[in-house]
């Protein structure tokens, strides 16, 4: 690998605690130069679904390649591997949980395991800062995948889907993020819905047609616009549909194509 590439975060720290701290703090241990990109720390906590969701959905716009320390870790100290997976220019570091799926999706994809024997010091407890940290600076200072772990060819993969299309004129899709205006971000692809006259549902409670942009709404109105994210959200116009609709992360979304 040329140079240093930089070193993508996301967590499901927070801000709050000193945890991003001292992960950063190791990385500059091990290599002074080291360039992080605090891609987001606010993953709900044991969220591996909207982990990985947020991976696929903002690789496109990350440095490349990139180095990606992901950590969204229920079972921390138990007999989950943690893996280093090449992937293309991309090499990604984080548990054997789901949580590194968008990286596993390229037919180049070399995924290994780490001999966790290794590190028989490291805290149970916080393995992202005492091990998976330490091998990102590895990287860093050019070690290669493959002198890190054995080769595996059974990485986790995430069970279910967080969209479907449910009927030949119906979507359903969770929530996976919301943002601080309030959006309800959705999984499903813009691209699956856009130019066709469709509504939406949450619950029982109509949630707005499809618009282009927020100024094809009413003040206050409700609609369905197509995010940043490159999927639907449900948004009210300079409001919080979040607090309207009392809904956050997993609720569901209906999209029904509307005919006559």
């Amino acid at each position: 690998m040329v140079g240093q590439p930089p070193v993508v975060l996301l967590t499901d720290f927070g801000s709050t605690d000193p945890y991003v701290g001292q992960i950063k703090g190791i990385l500059h241990r091990h290599c002074p130069g080291a360039r992080c990109i605090d891609l987001y720390h606010d993953i709900p906590p044991f969220s591996i679904h909207v982990g990985a969701w947020m991976i696929g959905r903002t690789m496109r716009y990350m440095p490349y390649p990139a180095i990606w320390l992901c950590i969204v870790d229920p079972g921390v100290g138990g007999r989950r591997r943690i893996l280093v997976i090449q992937s293309g220019g991309m090499i990604g570091v984080g548990p054997d949980n789901g949580l590194l799926e968008p990286m596993l999706q390229r037919e180049d994809a070399l995924v290994y395991a780490l001999d966790l024997a290794s590190f028989s010091e490291a805290s149970a407890t916080f393995q992202g800062r005492d091990i998976m940290a330490p091998v990102v600076g590895r990287l860093l200072n050019g070690q290669e995948p493959r002198q890190l772990g054995l080769l595996v060819r059974d990485p986790v993969r995430l069970a279910g889907r967080d969209w479907e299309q449910t009927a030949q004129n119906q979507w359903e899709a969770r929530v996976m993020l919301v943002d601080r205006f309030g959006n309800l971000v959705t999984a499903l692809p813009a691209g699956e819905v856009v130019g066709k006259p469709v509504l939406g549902w949450l619950g029982n409670e109509p949630c707005g047609s499809l618009v282009a942009t927020f100024a094809d709404l009413r003040l206050g109105e409700v609609g369905l616009v197509a995010g940043g994210f490159g999927t639907i959200e449900v948004v009210i116009n300079q409001g919080n549909a979040a607090a309207r609709f009392q809904a956050g992360i997993g609720a569901r979304v209906v999209l029904r194509l509307s005919v006559g």
